[in-house]
């Protein structure tokens, strides 16, 4: 090609780049399920007189896998659109389990009464962004205008008091001070001097999958318990006859989405982003993956199983010894999809028709999959800890039997002011955000630094 030719289509190339960042900066990417949402209008349509602006976008690929559409968020750096060269790794958070899916209370006759149950509940793959807050925890970590720890703390509590004024806050939430002090003081620079040095994260992507209820796994049988789904959309819709009444009591139903190969799904997402011709060129190799509760036992089992795919792991909460689930009431009771994902599920029978495929669990578990690596001592590209106040004894027992298969110290995590008394819950894991992000920052730039 003629070198004059290329640079002018480079200069026409940036030109177009410019013109769309500007127009995405303003409009954003629309959100098909709740357009009325303010915290999602917040995000994704940025007005000009705010004075935040984040690159989130909304996407939607058709998973062959699961064979219906499939929504995600996708997090960008500030300056993806103006720095067309920078290319940046990627960090795949992942969402813990949504019990709004039984659908004790919930009646939907229509479309409209399924979404808007949906956007009711804000759960699964809205959790990470509306309630962990990480757009707006990571923006602030990747801005080099903040030197200092002071500064960090400073500039999220201005990012959230933006946030609160825009409806991006629950009224029984902290305020926008107790936040930042919860992320900063209390957890990320605990007992440090607010004037301290503080060095920006790594500039990352940041992706949000939706798992569903599927536990990141493919489910142990694959069969069909529910009827047909009219919606195949990304906006999971459905109507009251979808529902599955799976036991005698006729108030325990369950919504579509969790039956299927969902690790198989999660594997499809990421050759599906490896692909797009927008995210190609500016990809790195380093991936990272991340997940609180549920989604932290599907990080840590696919940290471990895939470790050529991904280089850092963390785990907030998380199920590391799903041995620990036996109990069939409970399970039926609580997490019937476990039982089918990592079973059998009898609907309309009592717990005792349903079995465990304890073949189907072993190679599913992380702390099988440690011993399996033969990791005995906690490696650096490995993050965990948990509540001293989880609630949940296999979460906690979970998380100690990981520790002795590691010869590790405690990992649990006091209550502190602010952190959501360090239970199982969305303001504990916020207040841990920078925590993670720090950790995988730190992997991805010894991986850099370890280059030529």
């Amino acid at each position: 090609m003629d070198t004059k030719y290329r640079d002018r289509s480079r200069i026409i190339l940036l030109s177009v780049l410019v013109i769309l960042a500007g127009s995405f900066s303003v409009h954003g990417s629309p959100h098909p399920c709740c357009p009325d949402e303010p915290e999602l209008s917040y995000l994704l349509s940025p007005q000009p007189s705010q004075k935040f602006h984040y690159l989130v976008r909304y996407e939607t690929f058709f998973s062959n896998v699961l064979g219906k559409e499939k929504g995600f968020f996708i997090i960008l750096p500030e300056d993806f659109y103006q720095s067309p060269k920078v290319r940046y790794p990627v960090l795949y958070l992942l969402h813990g389990y949504n019990f709004h899916r039984r659908g004790w209370s919930w009646k939907a006759q229509s479309k409209e009464e399924a979404r808007g149950i949906l956007c009711k509940a804000k759960e699964e793959e809205y959790h990470w962004l509306l309630h962990e807050d990480i757009a707006v925890i990571a923006y602030t970590m990747m801005d080099s205008k903040n030197r200092t720890y002071r500064e960090l703390q400073g500039s999220l509590e201005d990012r959230f008091d933006e946030l609160s004024r825009n409806g991006g806050l629950l009224k029984e939430d902290y305020t926008p001070k107790e936040i930042a002090l919860s992320i900063i003081s209390h957890n990320l620079h605990p007992g440090g001097n607010l004037d301290d040095p503080f060095h920006p994260i790594q500039k990352m992507i940041i992706i949000l999958p939706d798992g569903d209820n599927g536990f990141y796994t493919d489910e142990n049988e694959g069969k069909r318990l529910f009827p047909e789904t009219k919606d195949q959309g990304a906006c999971d819709g459905f109507r009251s006859e979808e529902y599955l009444n799976y036991s005698l009591f006729p108030f325990l139903r369950m919504k579509p989405g969790a039956l299927g190969k969902y690790e198989s799904y999660f594997l499809e997402l990421l050759e599906y982003i490896d692909a797009q011709s927008i995210y190609r060129e500016r990809l790195l190799p380093q991936r990272g993956i991340g997940g609180m509760s549920m989604g932290a036992f599907g990080a840590m089992k696919l940290g471990l199983k895939y470790q050529h795919l991904f280089q850092s792991v963390s785990s907030q909460s998380g199920l590391l010894d799903i041995g620990l689930l036996s109990d069939k009431w409970m399970l039926k009771m609580v997490l019937p999809e476990f039982l089918e994902v990592f079973g059998r599920l009898e609907p309309s029978r009592l717990p005792p028709g349903s079995s465990l495929d304890l073949k189907h669990i072993h190679p599913n578990n992380p702390v099988s999959l440690l011993k399996k690596k033969g990791i005995e001592r906690l490696p650096r590209w490995i993050y965990f800890d948990y509540g001293e106040k989880e609630g949940y004894s296999w979460i906690l027992e979970g998380n100690k039997n990981f520790e002795k298969a590691l010869n590790e110290r405690s990992r649990q995590i006091p209550v502190r002011p602010f952190n959501g008394n360090a239970e199982h819950n969305y303001q504990f894991w916020r207040s841990r955000s920078g925590n993670i992000l720090r950790h995988h920052s730190d992997i991805f730039q010894g991986i850099f630094s370890a280059k030529p």
